[in-house]
C-alpha cells in the first residue's frame, strides 16, 4: 500500500476514449474514464498531483472561464508540479490562411472545430495565440515554457508547459 502512495499521480484530462497507460488517471466528463469528471471541476485534493496533461481540450470550453480552470489545477499540483498544455495556434492557422493553405483541418477547424464529429461539447469555445495562453497560464501563477507539440498537427499546434512554483 505504502507503494503506492509513492507513485506520482498523473492526470490525462478529457481524456475520452484515450487511456494512456504508464499509471495516469485517465478523467472525462463523458464515456468510460478511471474518473468521471469536467475538466473544470476535478475530484483530486490541493497539492496532490505531479502532472496534468490537457491534450486538445482547453479550447473546448469558454474562454471566460479558463482562469478558473487554470486556478483549480494549479491548486490540484504539488509545488514542482506541471500542466501541459496542447491545443491549436491561432498564431500558426492565421499565417497558413495568409498563405493560402486550404486545408480546412489546418485552418477553419483548428479554429472552431469538427462539426461532423457529433459529440457533446467537441466543438472548440475559443482558439488561443501563444500569448494569450501564455499570459494566462502566468496570471495563474505557472511559470511557462514553450515546446513542440507532441500530439495531433505540430504545423497547427502549440505546446505550452507550466509549472507550479
Amino acid at each position: 500500500m505504502g507503494e503506492l502512495l509513492n507513485k506520482p499521480l498523473r492526470i490525462n484530462v478529457a481524456a475520452g476514449d484515450k487511456h494512456w497507460p504508464g499509471g495516469f488517471v485517465n478523467c472525462d466528463k463523458y464515456g468510460e474514464a478511471d474518473v468521471q469528471a469536467d475538466m473544470r471541476e476535478l475530484p483530486f485534493e490541493a497539492g496532490t498531483v505531479d502532472e496534468l496533461h490537457a491534450i486538445h481540450c482547453v479550447e473546448h470550453i469558454p474562454r471566460m472561464e479558463l482562469e478558473k480552470m487554470l486556478h483549480h489545477w494549479n491548486r490540484l499540483l504539488k509545488p514542482g508540479g506541471k500542466v501541459f498544455i496542447e491545443v491549436p495556434c491561432l498564431n500558426k492557422i492565421a499565417q497558413m490562411i495568409v498563405d493560402k493553405e486550404n486545408n480546412l483541418r489546418l485552418t477553419v477547424m483548428g479554429i472552431f472545430g469538427d462539426p461532423r464529429d457529433g459529440k457533446p461539447g467537441m466543438m472548440h469555445g475559443w482558439c488561443y495565440t501563444r500569448e494569450e495562453l501564455t499570459e494566462a497560464l502566468e496570471q495563474c501563477n505557472f511559470t511557462v515554457t514553450e515546446t513542440m507539440p507532441k500530439f495531433h498537427i505540430a504545423r497547427r499546434d502549440m505546446r505550452l508547459e507550466g509549472v507550479k512554483p
